[in-house]
């Protein structure tokens, strides 16, 4: 775990640990509502904590995206993109150019990332997805409905619903 730090935000009644390394975000949390939850999320408990102004602006824009600010997507961070296979980043990198408001299946995710018919390892990915939301696996949806989400379908629904990709 060496070169790995977390730093944490505590706003309002949420908490979101982030893990940095020296090449960016490494993984996020979603909020949470306590702060072993957020760390957990990340399994960040045994790394050294470092509060700056750039990690907590990057966790602050975890809160935008989940409060639905349109704009906060655009203050994307670095990531650190080690431990994946490159057909993961692949599917990654696609997901983070679904727009705002729109949401794509995995088989079209799947497409655009050069894995034609691969739409059950889109939704692999999206699982273990550890930038979320700053990688917007929310938008990336089932042909037959919303998926799965790894922070709950409702939250899901919630994050499509303020982005206005569904109808409330």
């Amino acid at each position: 775990m060496s070169g790995k730090v977390i730093s944490i935000l505590h706003h309002g009644d949420e908490y979101v640990a982030g893990v940095f390394t020296s090449k960016g975000l490494y993984a996020t949390s979603l909020p949470r509502s306590s702060l072993d939850d957020a760390i957990e999320a990340v399994g960040g408990f045994d790394l050294p904590e470092v509060r700056n102004d750039e990690y907590l602006r990057i966790l602050y824009t975890v809160i935008e995206i989940c409060n639905g600010v349109r704009d906060a997507e655009k203050k994307r961070p670095s990531l650190d993109f080690s431990d994946l296979t490159p057909k993961q980043i692949a599917v990654l990198k696609t997901t983070l150019n679904i727009p705002y408001g729109s949401a794509w299946t995995y088989g079209l995710v799947a497409q655009k990332s050069g894995l034609p018919g691969a739409a059950r390892f889109v939704g692999n990915v999206m699982a273990i997805n550890r930038f979320a939301p700053i990688v917007p696996c929310h938008r990336v949806v089932s042909t037959t409905g919303l998926g799965g989400y790894t922070g709950g379908l409702d939250l899901k629904e919630s994050l499509l619903s303020k982005e206005g990709a569904i109808a409330d």
